[in-house]
Formats: structure tokens, sequence, C-alpha cells
């Protein structure tokens, strides 16, 4: 005992208080330190100073309220991440990572002045997180929309492009515009059938394309901290069928074929921009973006390919992907060409004093 006050500072009055454990926290008294090995590793403290089993049951038990408090629908993830094998350390780090998501005071705080942490970095014009994560939503989108305009505009050997390819672009673009770049799939606000997440904002990873849910259980709440934001942003929406290496280039190759009239814009327009419907496996389901974490961002050549019989409308009066039939489908087609022929094209000519100068020229 005299080693022990010297070792921790205990004072000689503290010496018939101190109390021995053993590493499994058996406690150790005089008649059973006598016949303990040579070389046992004991720890010593005074009571109050050691936290004993209960104690640590009672703090996971006030955590776990804490979360459920914070995230009504926390048990049945943590119950997804408990069937995993006791031995798989994937399973205990996603439990760990989402009660300390879930046990977050800020998660419900919405606006800057509130959780202004939470806003550092970003535009003064952002007053509240939902229009941050609407704006980061439609920022993507716009991203794909430019490379789709991008890609179909490359290689044309002539100008103005040609008509289907300008009704193509316009008619994204117009999609687009209707549903606000599809900014709801970020916003905690928005309706069920429109976000991604659920009303706190935790967002699951829907696993690699060719898997119908996420083997490593990652989830990620960018409503809770600053941190959480930044690292949501290396989140990818992953098309399924891979946008440059197939959706692309067939679209582009149907628009500049004899039936380039009879595309079904619709149908590209989903595998461009929509949400595919994780809970069914069927192959007409609409949408073709999964939100995935890195780690399940498989970037090698995904082994899907587009369904011939969806390129083109039947008849030039099929209007769904199911083979439908509306009468709306030819007069669509024709405001679309006419939104393209009143469409003016910016085109860049060079004068003789070397400057630059823009021209609208009208498509014929």
């Amino acid at each position: 005992m005299k080693k022990c006050r010297r070792k921790f500072g205990y004072k000689k009055s503290d010496e018939k208080d101190i109390v021995v454990y053993l590493t499994d926290d058996t406690q150790v008294d005089d008649e059973y330190f006598e016949i303990l090995p040579a070389g046992t590793h004991l720890r010593v403290s005074l009571p109050g100073e050691v936290t004993t089993p209960n104690d640590y049951i009672q703090q996971l038990s006030t955590f776990l309220h804490r979360c459920l408090q914070q995230e009504p629908n926390l048990h049945q993830r943590v119950y997804e991440c408990l069937k995993e094998p006791p031995t798989s350390d994937g399973a205990a780090a996603a439990l760990l990572t989402l009660l300390a998501r879930a046990a977050s005071d800020t998660v419900s705080l919405t606006s800057r002045d509130k959780d202004p942490e939470w806003f550092k970095g970003l535009d003064t014009k952002f007053n509240t997180k939902e229009g941050v994560m609407r704006n980061s939503c439609e920022s993507r989108m716009r991203g794909y929309f430019q490379h789709t305009r991008r890609e179909l505009l490359a290689d044309i050997p002539h100008h103005p492009p040609p008509p289907h390819i300008t009704n193509a672009i316009t008619f994204f673009r117009h999609h687009l515009h209707q549903t606000r770049h599809n900014s709801s799939y970020f916003d905690r606000s928005a309706s069920d059938s429109e976000r991604l997440c659920d009303d706190k904002g935790l967002f699951s990873c829907e696993g690699p394309y060719d898997q119908h849910t996420c083997p490593s259980l990652h989830f990620i709440n960018p409503y809770t901290s600053r941190e959480a934001r930044i690292i949501f942003s290396t989140w990818n929406l992953d098309h399924v069928i891979e946008k440059s290496r197939t959706v692309l280039p067939i679209l582009k190759a149907s628009l500049s074929s004899k039936r380039g009239q009879n595309v079904n814009l619709q149908y590209f327009h989903q595998l461009l921009f929509l949400h595919k419907d994780t809970t069914t496996t069927t192959t007409t389901s609409s949408g073709n973006l999964k939100l995935v974490h890195v780690a399940c961002h498989d970037k090698k050549p995904h082994q899907l390919k587009i369904e011939p019989k969806y390129i083109y409308l039947i008849e030039d009066s099929t209007d769904n992907i199911d083979g439908s039939h509306t009468s709306h489908t030819r007069k669509r087609l024709q405001h679309y060409n006419t939104r393209s022929k009143k469409h003016c094209l910016r085109t860049t000519t060079t004068t003789t004093t070397g400057t630059r100068r823009c021209e609208k020229s009208q498509v014929k």
C-alpha cells in the first residue's frame, strides 16, 4: 500500500479505503491477494473512482434513450446492425456512428442564427439547412444536365445542331425546371415520396449498383454538423446504368438515326436525372440514380444495359416506358419542336480585329 500511495498520490489516511480490482472488475481482498500469481495486473482506486458494469449499463441506457428522442425510427436501424455477426467490425462501427449522429443536439435546428457553426464557410444567402441541402442536390442535377448537353453537342459537324438533339436538350431542361432540379431529394422538409432521407435528415446508403442494399449499413445525417455536411458531399448519386459509358452514347446515336424524332426522351430523362426506386427489383421501375457512400460507388464498368424496346416511342404515340399509349404524345413532340425553333442559340464568331462577339442565330 505504501507503493500505491507514492505512485498514485494517495494520502496515508486513504489507505484503509483503497480498493484493489482485477482487470475483470473482481475485487481483491487481503486473503485473495496472497494467492495471486506474480505479474497479475491490478487496478487500484478509492471508492467512487471505479465504474462498475452496472454503471456502464446505466450510462448506455441513458444514451440510447437520448438517441431515440432525437431519432424515433432509430430502433429499426440499430436492430439491423445487431443482426450482423458479433465479429463484424463494420456493423459495430456503423452502430456507433449511427448512435453518435443521433445523439447530436443540433439535428433539429434549422436556421443560421440557431446553429451558426453548421453554416460556416457557406454563402450568406443561405438561411436554412434545408435551403443549403436543396441547393446541393440542384447543383448535382445541373452538373448532369451540362454534361449531357456537352456530350450531345460534341463533334457536331454543322451548325445549328440537328433539331432532334436540340429538342432533347430543351426537353431535359424543361423537365428539370418543372421539378426544380429534383432538389427535394436532399430536403428533409419535403414529402416522404420526394425526399431520400427521413424527416430528421438521416440518409442511408442504397448500396452498390448491383446490390439491393448496402452491405456495410452506411448512413449519415448532414443536418447534424458542419463536418457531417462536408462528408455527405462525398456521397454520390450513382447512375446504375452508366451515364457516360452507356446512356449518353446510346441517346446520341438514337437521336442521330432515322428514327430520331421518335426517341423516348422521357425514358432517357429517367435514366439521367431520376432516383431509382430501390424497393422494387423490376427492370421497368422508373429512375436510375442510387445514393451511395463513396465506398459503395463502384467505378468499374457496370454490367447493366439499356432495354432496346424502351429507346423509341411505339408508332410515335407511346408516352410511357410500360408501353401505354396517350393521344398527347404527338402534340408534345410538336410542342418541343416549336419550342426549339423559337429557341435562340448563341454562336461565337471572330472579327477581323481578333476580338470575339456573340450573335443570336435563329434555328431553322
